[in-house]
């Protein structure tokens, strides 16, 4: 089978996975909730933020209890949590995959 091809196949089963059907859902249902939606974009971009910051070898205290804040605040909205959930375990498929392709590129750059 064609390289292509197989780009095309797993593009194709990423779409047919729970992973992707249960965001897709839970993004819809979270349209409909504006302040749903807000806080948990303003979550998102939090932990990317803390993220990047630990990853400069930053301090992150301030910017977690932040987060954790907003985490019992978001516990409220069950839309929002549903959002994040289905959001979290497609970026887990979304690792799984990148390792595997990863693993190529290191067999041929000789790493």
């Amino acid at each position: 089978m064609n390289v292509y091809d197989c780009a095309n196949e797993l593009a194709k089963a990423m779409r047919e996975s729970q992973e992707y059907k249960k965001l897709k859902e839970a993004k819809a249902a979270l349209e409909q909730d504006p302040k749903g939606k807000e806080m948990a974009e303003e979550f998102l971009k939090l932990r990317q933020e803390i993220e990047l910051s630990k990853y400069q070898g930053q301090e992150v205290t301030e910017e977690n209890e932040k987060l954790q804040k907003l985490t019992g605040i978001l516990g409220l909205n069950p839309v929002a949590m549903e959002y994040l959930h289905a959001f979290m375990r497609f970026q887990m498929m979304m690792g799984d995959i990148s390792k595997s392709i990863g693993d190529v590129v290191k067999e041929v750059a000789g790493e």
